[in-house]
């Protein structure tokens, strides 16, 4: 009776054992682990409030550089006169920037709509001997974007040939650092406009059309690229960004920009709101290709996928970069003729953002011209392109979509070209530019750099490894192994206690 007590507990265990191990892997088999996961995943990573991605995303932890290198036009008097453009890159010159979203309200279609405030710090320790208040020499915008906006009309040029000289306009100008990025430079044009224009209260003026009283250049009494950008609330638009929390395939896609899903800036379908608002991606990334929207180029962008990378931690991440396919033409990607505007179609390697920036002649391209067509090299004299210092990435995470490493960089650059006027009286010749030559002038260049924390990193490992099938595979693996060689050593023990009793009795 004892020997059956016995053995009935032994096969008690053995039974239990085995049952465990056949539920165990009939439940891996039906895939209820990866739901587990994803369930799991979709409460951290979904934008809610209360969940850990909200409050990353609400205030970004990640620390934000921007590195700024303006272009000293160290021969200005020859410029003037038609030579080759000489260029000395000056910088960088490093500001602290930070991310907050303002106005964020949630929708039941599982949207949310938002306002992202930037502002930035200047950080005198990174900027090394570059001072904010160093002076350099650059081309004057205003003038050149006047009459770029009236460079078909002869009565309008001649118009503003003679405002010019009221005014005494300059073709270059000298600002300090701090003048030309954040706080502004006089101009005495900016100054007549508010004066003659904006001051009759929207009364027409003869200028009106051409100077965009209506729609941007009455709107500044100084000229900055940055100007009034700081601490805007509103300047980088209303965005409207899934949350997630119907399916993480759509988390962080923009559904629409300044209540459109198309913007007025180029022509369909160019003109699409498409892809991430560039922090947060769907997990589950393919090397391929990926793609988010820019409020400061009114565009989509793609980057392609390049390589598999490491970061901080040994964190593995995808990195996905521009290429000459990123600001092409349609002679290189057919269909890409929608980017051009108002009939100008920029080279290979710039956008035309002049619809963006309120009829000026501005063009995008990747910093040194890199990747662009020779030609807008030959025009100048001092860059030199290089791939390691001047390439726009992104490192991503791809099992879960999160930025890694980020190092946006992008140069601006203006259309300058000579009103040497025609005909015999030159009365549509602009004298200030009139033998200026025809280039792509670079004005300057920036770079956002970001790179999570050690602290971010260990929490992203744990994600990271929870998303790894190759890893979870081998690890219940080893489980399914131990359970079985458990079942395996009972037995023997059952099997040789049984053996001992049948020698005793």
């Amino acid at each position: 009776m004892e020997k059956l007590r016995f053995m009935t507990r032994c096969q008690v265990v053995l039974l239990v054992l085995a049952l465990l191990v056949l539920v165990f892997s009939v439940v891996m088999l039906a895939g209820c682990y990866y739901a587990l996961i994803h369930s799991i995943m979709q409460s951290h990573m979904e934008i809610r409030e209360g969940s850990e991605a909200y409050e990353m995303w609400k205030a970004t932890p990640v620390p934000l550089l921007l590195k700024l290198y303006l272009f000293n036009l160290t021969n200005a008097e020859d410029f003037k006169n038609g030579q080759k453009p000489i260029l000395q890159e000056c910088g960088p010159y490093v500001w602290r920037e930070y991310h907050e979203k303002q106005n964020v309200t949630f929708h039941p279609n599982n949207t949310v709509t938002y306002y992202q405030q930037r502002w930035w710090i200047w950080d005198e320790t990174l900027s090394g001997n570059n001072s904010q208040y160093d002076t350099i020499v650059t081309v004057n915008t205003i003038p050149v974007t006047v009459a770029w906006a009236v460079r078909n009309h002869s009565m309008y040029l001649t118009a503003i040939n003679e405002v010019f000289h009221l005014l005494d306009e300059r073709a270059i100008i000298n600002g300090t650092v701090s003048e030309i990025i954040f706080t502004g430079v006089e101009d005495p044009l900016l100054d007549w406009i508010q004066r003659e224009v904006v001051a009759d209260n929207g009364t027409f003026h003869f200028l009106s059309p051409l100077l965009g009283a209506a729609d941007g250049l009455a709107s500044y009494d100084k000229f900055a690229w940055f100007y009034r950008r700081n601490l805007s609330v509103e300047y980088d638009g209303l965005y409207n960004m899934m949350t997630g929390v119907d399916t993480l395939a759509k988390l962080g896609d923009i559904d629409w920009w300044n209540y459109k899903q198309e913007t007025p800036f180029f022509a369909p379908p160019c003109n699409r709101v498409a892809g991430s608002a560039g922090e947060l991606f769907p997990p589950h990334l393919s090397k391929n290709h990926l793609i988010f929207f820019s409020s400061d180029l009114c565009m989509s962008i793609k980057l392609f996928y390049k390589e598999e990378t490491r970061g901080i931690d040994d964190l593995p991440g995808y990195r996905y970069w521009g290429t000459n396919h990123t600001f092409t033409n349609g002679s290189v990607i057919p269909g890409n003729e929608c980017y051009c505007v108002k009939g100008t179609c920029a080279p290979t390697g710039l956008l035309n953002a002049e619809s963006c920036r309120m009829g000026a002649p501005a063009f995008i391209s990747f910093p040194h011209f890199l990747n662009a067509d020779p030609y807008l090299l030959d025009g100048v004299t001092g860059l030199a392109p290089d791939e390691e210092k001047h390439s726009f990435f992104f490192d991503l995470i791809p099992e879960i979509g999160v930025p890694l490493r980020v190092a946006a960089r992008v140069q601006i650059n203006m259309k300058v070209q000579p009103y040497p006027g025609h005909g015999m009286l030159h009365l549509d010749k602009i004298d200030i530019l009139g033998e200026v030559p025809e280039v792509f002038l670079p004005m300057l260049w920036f770079e956002i750099l970001a790179e999570v924390t050690p602290d971010m990193a260990s929490r992203l490992s744990v994600v990271t490894f929870l998303q790894s099938r190759a890893i979870y595979v081998f690890w219940w693996t080893l489980v399914a192994v131990a359970l079985l060689t458990l079942i395996v050593v009972v037995g023997f023990h059952c099997w040789r206690t049984r053996r001992g009793y049948e020698v005793l009795n």
